[in-house]
Formats: structure tokens, sequence, C-alpha cells
């Protein structure tokens, strides 16, 4: 049995007398859990559960948020960073500052290891990229990192194109944490390429979805459909003859359309937009007959006549041996593409879904009224005063 010593004038025991000089020394970056025991004007005392107390400087407490500061009363639980485990005083110097930083270089290691998507605030830019606000931190996103630069951009569209950025918040993904050397790189471009998977893996061939066009080509549409681009090609935009996609559709328009393919390795998605437009043939055999006129819209102009556009898009050929009255020569001496003529149905064949058209069927009268009626029309909308018209609603 050990007999107890006197220690400080105390009776201890062996075991006792061990704890007493069981102290393990803190080290540089080490993060402490910590209590508030007093708030001075310029420092903190803290608690670190060592056998000293542990001092937070002014300059630290000056980096603080105010809602953290405000926070700071004896009680407060908190962490600390160990800056000094002896200064020339022989004080621990401990941060607080530096310790929620810590906070925000573990979730950074947390989010790049689970390959989560992330955002941060543009802060400013520089000639290899831009910086971002992380928390605590200071990320860094490079050129070839950023969705909206294209490669090979000049010098000085980049830097505009940058400038632009700044305020803004961007989907991220964190690709590289090291804390010793104090290095945070971000990468936008595989937030976004991330983003893009997760969203062609979510779309089914047959779905109908809503979209924003982006892009015309001579070849067809770009759509935005929520984050990826899809193209409808121009035979799929409309129901009737379309020479350019500008014809039909604007950019920043919102439409509606169909998925028709998903390539999820080579990112491409086949649109329709005309499959899932009223058919036009329907519209026009429930509202049209033999004999009756059509108010339609040259769509083109061939040889042997011209194609015309009835309301809701089906099309017929007026042929050049019903429009000999005109007295011309071939169809385009008198017509172009986008006028407007009065033709009467001739016949309608349903299992061809084929529809004649006639000028020559259309009498003198008929002709006359139909122009009369369309310059009043015009007329009356060159009257029309737009501050004049009310408002549809209040709200």
């Amino acid at each position: 049995m050990v007999a107890a010593e006197e220690f400080n004038g105390r009776d201890l025991s062996f075991e006792e007398l061990l704890s007493e000089y069981d102290y393990a020394e803190p080290r540089r970056g080490q993060i402490l859990p910590a209590v508030v025991l007093e708030t001075r004007r310029d420092e903190v005392i803290l608690d670190v559960g060592l056998k000293r107390d542990a001092l937070v400087t002014r300059k630290d407490l000056s980096r603080l948020p105010e809602e953290v500061l405000a926070g700071l009363q004896p009680g407060k639980e908190v962490y600390a960073c160990v800056l000094q485990p002896y200064n020339d005083d022989g004080d621990l110097i401990v941060s607080i500052n530096k310790a929620l930083e810590m906070e925000d270089w573990l979730r950074a290691q947390r989010l790049m290891e689970q390959d989560e998507i992330t955002e941060a605030t543009v802060l400013d830019i520089n000639r290899g990229g831009m910086l971002v606000q992380f928390g605590r931190l200071i990320g860094f996103v490079p050129n070839s990192h950023i969705e909206s630069i294209p490669q090979n951009t000049n010098p000085a569209r980049l830097r505009d194109t940058k400038e632009d950025m700044v305020g803004r918040r961007l989907q991220l993904k964190v690709i590289q944490v090291e804390t010793g050397r104090n290095r945070l790189i971000l990468s936008e471009r595989a937030a976004r390429r991330a983003a893009r998977f997760e969203r062609l893996s979510e779309l089914k061939a047959g779905q109908v979805v809503s979209g924003r066009v982006v892009n015309l080509t001579d070849f067809g549409a770009f759509v935005d459909i929520g984050g990826v681009d899809g193209m409808i090609h121009i035979s799929n935009i409309d129901h009737r003859h379309v020479n350019h996609p500008g014809d039909v559709l604007q950019i920043g328009q919102e439409i509606q359309v169909r998925v028709d393919s998903v390539d999820v390795e080579r990112e491409r998605i086949a649109l329709n937009r005309k499959a899932i437009l009223p058919d036009p043939w329907s519209v026009f055999t429930g509202r049209f007959k033999n004999g009756d006129l059509v108010d339609g819209v040259v769509t083109n102009v061939v040889d042997y006549g011209i194609f015309v556009a009835a309301p809701g898009g089906a099309q017929g050929l007026v042929h050049t041996s019903r429009m000999s009255r005109l007295g011309i020569s071939t169809p385009r001496d008198m017509f172009k593409e986008g006028d407007a003529v009065l033709v009467r149905v001739i016949n309608i064949e349903l299992e061809r879904k084929h529809i004649e058209l006639s000028v020559d069927d259309v009498t003198l009268a008929e002709q006359e009224s139909w122009l009369f009626r369309r310059r009043e029309a015009e007329r009356l909308a060159d009257e029309i005063n737009p501050e004049d018209v009310p408002p549809a609603s209040d709200n």
C-alpha cells in the first residue's frame, strides 16, 4: 500500500500525485472544447480543460462576427484553436476565429469526399480566376473551371465575363483542400456537369417538359429544360414547313416540348415541339369542308403552285391550273412567302391528308370583300393609341 504524501499542504495518494503531473502539453493547431470564464475589454479567458486557462486576444476578437462576439458570455461553450502553447508571458494563446475556420475546412473536406455541390458568392477576380466566400474561408475558382467562359476566350472578354459574375452565387464543387497550404479550390464546371448528369438521368423519352429557348440555328432550336439544353430539329418545330426556327420561335420564349430521346453519356437530348401541338389536319377537317373560303398565308412557292397554311397550320396546294385567272407566267411572279391570300377548298382527301385549294374559284366580290375587311382591320389597328388601352387587370 503506498502511503499518502503531503503536496502543498494536502495529503495525496500516489495516484493523485500522478494525476497532478499528468499534463499533456497543447499543440499548435489543436482544436480544444472550451467554456468562457471571463470577458474583459480586450480579451476573453477560456477554460480549455487543462491545468491553465487560455487567452483570446483583442486581435482575434476583432475578426469575429458581431453575433458571435455578443454571445461570448461566461458559461458559453465554444471551440478554440491553439496558436501559441506559451507566449513570452507564458500564456496559452488560442483563437476562436481559427476554430470557426477549421469547421469550414472540415465542411469543405466532407463536401469533397462526398462529391456534393455547394454554393458560394463571388467576391473578386484576378488573372487566374475568381475568389469566392466559403463560410469564413476564401476559396478560388480557376478560369478553367468557370463554366460560362469558353476555351480560348480573349483576355478582354475573359475579364469582362468574370467582372459580371462578382456578387453572384454559384453552384460549385470542392476539388482540392490543403489546410496546411491554406488552399481551397472549387469548380463551377464540375458542379454544372454533375447537375447536368443528374437532370439527364431524370429525363425519360415521352415526357412533356417546359423549357426556355436559348439559341436558334439554321438546323434547329436549343431549349433549356432545367439546367440542360436539348435540341429541337427544324423538322420537329411545327407542323407547317419552317424555313428557319426564328420564323416560329424567339430566344427567351417559354415553350413546352416532348422528350424524344436522351443520351446521358454524350449529354444529348432530342426534343419535339410539333408532337404536342394540336394536329392541324384534325383542326382543318373539323372547321372546313369543300367549298369553304380560307383566309390563309403562303408558306412556300414552287414552280407548280403555292402552298397555303390555313388557320391551325394545315397546308393545302393551289396548283398553277387553279390560279390561271391571274394571268401570270409563274407563281413567283405574283406570290411570295408570308403573303395573305384568300382561297377556296376544292377537295379534301382524307386518306392522303391532301387539300386542294383554288384562287380561280374565289369570286371577284368575295375577293373585294376580303380585301376591304383586311384594310379596315389595319386602319383600326393604326388608330388605336396604346396609352388609351386600359389594363386587363388592376393587380
